[in-house]
């Protein structure tokens, strides 16, 4: 990731000539791409400019500085969900000393890792013919460098996935809505209940559940197909 001192200069550059925290952002990805800070941190460090501070250098904190997913940090990360399962990525991030974007592009890699030796223990045919694709969304994440260095080493088959388009990964248009219908209108009073109850949506998926989602993904890509990319609404237009 590029230094993370050097776009704090750059907002407070922004900051001294008045621009916006929103535009401030906007300015940091178009000029560091993919390895700009999140939107959270800009709106942080434009707050503690406004609020007077002046150096660009991080608070001191005790103990060894972390660098990114190194075994150690593996662990803290764990340590921390463990002990509070209600914290966010970004509560993470800003008590390890990590980037949004590094933490987030750095957890998928491992969720394809996780993904892939899966994939060999339960299809060892697939894995042996490596006769499988991986279809995601071009999120951040899902297109950083490290994540398609990783797709590139292992023989991953991606899925092109064609920009502003609508839904076309199942679990956006398949499992997520199911998940939703089960959970609506409910109150949990622990994150435990909440996993436990998607875990009894997920369990009582059937293989037709799969198989009409997979039929419906093609349906979805063919109509993209017909209307080149355009946008079109409602799984009905034709």
């Amino acid at each position: 990731m590029a230094d993370l001192r050097e776009q704090r200069v750059c907002i407070k550059f922004c900051f001294k000539f008045l621009k916006t925290t929103a535009d401030t952002h906007q300015m940091l990805k178009e000029a560091f791409g993919e390895n700009s800070v999140g939107q959270t941190q800009t709106y942080d460090w434009c707050k503690r400019f406004k609020n007077g501070r002046t150096s660009t250098v991080d608070d001191d904190r005790s103990g060894r500085p972390s660098t990114d997913t190194t075994s150690e940090n593996v662990a803290k990360v764990r340590d921390l969900i463990v002990q509070d399962r209600r914290l966010t990525i970004q509560d993470l991030c800003n008590t390890l000393g990590l980037s949004y974007s590094t933490f987030n592009k750095k957890f998928y890699r491992d969720v394809l890792r996780r993904l892939r030796e899966d994939t060999r223990g339960k299809r060892p045919e697939k894995w042996r013919m490596n006769d499988w694709v991986l279809h995601h969304d071009n999120a951040r994440p899902h297109t950083a460098y490290i994540v398609q260095e990783f797709w590139a080493k292992n023989k991953m088959t991606v899925v092109a996935h064609p920009p502003y388009s609508p839904d076309l990964a199942p679990c956006d248009f398949f499992l997520f809505p199911k998940m939703k219908m089960k959970l609506k209108g409910r109150r949990f009073d622990t994150v435990e209940e909440i996993q436990a109850e998607t875990q009894t949506v997920l369990n009582a998926l059937t293989k037709k559940d799969f198989q009409d989602a997979f039929q419906m993904w093609q349906k979805r890509w063919d109509r993209c197909m017909r209307f080149q990319g355009d946008y079109f609404e409602g799984d009905d237009a034709e």
